[in-house]
């Protein structure tokens, strides 16, 4: 066996990986690919160009921040320098080319589809005077009046521009002056105040929409009574919104987060998007004048910030748009006036969105209301506005309960709202715990203690654990999977597991489930050396592992190890994946990447184990932030009928060929080609298994 911890071994084998970032392009290329699938409903496409748009902006706030940072620090070393500056290449020539892929699926496949279902989106074309007429009204009476244009003079005080905001920039000329001086000014448009898409009449049978972009600049004559106005561009800046807080602090981590947040509006500037028609004069200017290099500028279509079109007005209704099927009803809860007494008898899976999350709020409720429940624990990671979740805990703690919440307020882009959340609580008498010092909490579980004659008793506890967040806004398109168990040593260890993160003084004993920063590794390379084994020995062996993201070297090493032995090793990766497949190395991995209407969010680890087969569920993805920085679970699935149900999930998904791609060694993403005759879509098939076990179970009573 190779020893895993020697790097030097590694760099001898020549194995390679993929760059994080570059393969994570490649994932937002996938989802760009959705917008021309013909199949999808045309809302449904263009709610793809919105989700790429929104990625990307993410990606480029924080990794691109990350690369750009290490470029400007003076004390990193030149292989870090180095390969800083050319991942940063590498990323603007990569996302250059997809920009250009977005203009022209928006332009010349999206806008013609909008316009054979009668619906125009005005992009310049010529109106007739009472759609001008309109525009002109609407501009003076909802839009002038929040208007703030300022001219752009680069040698003095300038303007800031705000992150995560679309500006026009404006060339004109003073009107009637024999000043041929070009001025270039700036107006922010003010999405808070009007929506992005402005409805106009409908005439013969058609409907009218404009960006309020063209609003502002079909009006800019009222803007600026003293000039000419000669042209208009769209302009957005991105900004540095990472941070990092002491991995010591422990005081006052609310005000140091509240800071951090704040300063990310005046993040350093990483990139510039522009409309690719703005001269090069004007473009020149505005980068003097905000102080942005020319190089982190990226020229786009005509329309920017469009995760925006989201919100694009449908005014067929339902015709051009995707129908979510309704959540199925669990009848084994239905029929029962208790959860607790459902999962007494045997431990039970839920499956969001395809399952109500209404059940996950039934127990807590029941917990608030259960005369023998002493405490509740539960950690929360990102928590939805308005929580149900959080309401239920409320609820317990007015009723006398313990209610012990951990919230990472660390979840990147919702510190604000998860810090006002966790003041709601804490006043709601719930006792809030915020952070590990060095490391974030990432599991999802809750526990429910419940007393006995001679105190709190494991064997009369509850446990819910799960892949995604307690949070029923997520939950509605968010692919997860939760267990509800009643299992003594899942809880015995789960209690274990709070009592660490309240800072208690304890044995970590884990022997059933997989803790990040106690067993979780140790077992896993365990496992997969088992699969290794039977191999060598010519046995069947067989590792799945569904995952959001694969990065960590040391167990990419073990997968190229396991495959250089003969396991056979199936990936579902949706995101991130630095293992390169088809190398002599890699020979026995496929890697597949499902994009569909929910997103694939389930970690599922599948061994075959000699014929046990082994199927966890986790909160962990195999990135080197989860396994070595975040405290992570992942939990056994020991049920039969249970591990047959996630088994037979899996198999779906790898005979998925309608939404499935092939990650190949160049990071091309392949759609699925098999000699299979039926059309299988993993999500549709997985929502008719359920719907045939709600069938049969009701069949069953019926009977």
């Amino acid at each position: 066996m190779l020893d895993m911890e020697n790097r030097n071994e590694y760099k001898d084998m020549n194995w390679k990986y993929f760059k994080r970032d570059i393969s994570w392009l490649s994932f937002n290329r996938r989802v760009l690919l959705e917008a021309r699938n013909k199949e999808l409903p045309l809302f449904e496409r263009i709610k793809f160009l919105s989700i790429y748009s929104s990625n990307q902006e993410e990606f480029y706030r924080i990794r691109v921040s990350e690369h750009r940072n290490l470029v400007m620090l003076k004390n990193c070393s030149s292989a870090e320098y180095q390969n800083a500056k050319e991942t940063l290449a590498e990323i603007n020539a990569e996302v250059s080319r997809q920009v250009k892929d977005f203009s022209y699926i928006f332009t010349h496949e999206i806008l013609p589809e909008l316009a054979y279902n009668d619906i125009v989106l005005y992009q310049g074309q010529p109106m007739p005077d009472f759609h001008k007429d309109f525009i002109r009204n609407y501009f003076k009476e909802e839009i002038f009046p929040y208007l703030q244009p300022v001219l752009i003079l680069k040698d003095h005080i300038s303007s800031f521009l705000r992150d995560n905001r679309l500006y026009l920039s404006i060339q004109l000329h003073p009107r009637g002056s024999q000043d041929s001086q070009i001025y270039y000014a700036l107006i922010k448009v003010p999405f808070s105040k009007v929506p992005r898409f402005i409805e106009l009449p409908a005439y013969e049978s058609k409907h009218y929409l404009m960006f309020v972009d063209d609003v502002i600049g079909y009006n800019l004559d009222i803007v600026f009574p003293g000039f000419v106005v000669d042209a208009y561009y769209s302009v957005r800046v991105s900004r540095d919104a990472d941070f990092s807080i002491d991995s010591n602090q422990k005081e006052n981590i609310v005000d140091e987060i509240r800071k951090h947040v704040k300063k990310r509006k005046t993040g350093v500037a990483n990139r510039l998007v522009y409309n690719a028609m703005m001269p090069h004069e004007m473009l020149s200017y505005l980068c003097q004048a905000y102080n942005i290099p020319e190089s982190q500028c990226i020229a786009a279509g005509r329309y920017l910030t469009l995760e925006d079109l989201i919100k694009l007005p449908n005014p067929t209704g339902k015709k051009l748009a995707v129908e979510s099927p309704i959540p199925l009803r669990v009848p084994e809860f239905d029929r029962s006036g208790s959860v607790f007494k459902v999962i007494k008898s045997h431990d039970m899976l839920l499956h969001f969105p395809y399952q109500s999350f209404d059940y996950l709020i039934r127990f807590l409720m029941e917990s608030a209301y259960d005369p023998k429940v002493e405490e509740i624990k539960l950690t929360q990671y990102r928590v939805a506005e308005n929580s149900e979740v959080i309401n239920a805990l409320v609820t317990a703690a007015r009723n006398g309960k313990k209610v012990t919440v951990y919230v990472e307020l660390k979840a990147r882009f919702d510190e604000e709202n998860n810090i006002f959340t966790s003041e709601q609580m804490q006043k709601a008498g719930i006792h809030v715990i915020y952070g590990v010092p060095g490391l974030k909490v990432h599991a999802k579980v809750a526990l429910i203690l419940r007393r006995s004659i001679g105190g709190t008793n494991m064997e009369k506890s509850f446990a819910f654990l799960s892949t995604g967040n307690f949070n029923e806004k997520t939950a509605k398109v968010y692919s997860d999977i939760g267990l509800f168990t009643y299992n003594t040593q899942i809880i015995t260890e789960l209690n274990c597991l709070f009592e660490i993160l309240e800072g208690k003084d304890v044995p970590p004993i884990f022997n059933t489930l997989l803790v990040a920063q106690y067993n979780m590794l140790d077992v896993l390379k365990s496992m997969i050396d088992q699969e290794i084994g039977a191999a060598q020995e010519g046995k069947k062996a067989y590792i799945i592992l569904k995952m959001n993201g694969l990065q960590d070297i040391d167990m990419i090493n073990k997968l190229y190890e396991a495959s250089n032995a003969g396991v056979q090793i199936d990936l579902i990766i949706r995101g991130i994946c630095c293992l390169v497949p088809n190398q002599p190395y890699s020979r026995n991995i496929r890697i597949i990447r499902i994009i569909d209407q929910y997103l694939e969010h389930a970690r599922i680890w599948y061994f075959y184990a000699g014929g046990n087969e082994c199927v966890y569920l986790s909160s962990a993805d195999w990135m080197k932030r989860n396994l070595s920085r975040r405290i992570e679970t992942a939990f056994p699935i020991v049920d039969d009928r249970l591990k047959k149900q996630i088994i037979r999930i899996l198999h779906y998904q790898l005979a998925d060929n309608v939404q499935a791609c092939q990650i190949d060694e160049h990071l091309n993403n392949i759609y699925v080609q098999n000699n299979n005759p039926e059309r299988v879509r993993a999500q549709q098939k997985i929502y008719e298994m359920l719907q045939e076990e709600v069938a049969l179970s009701m069949n069953y009573h019926q009977s």
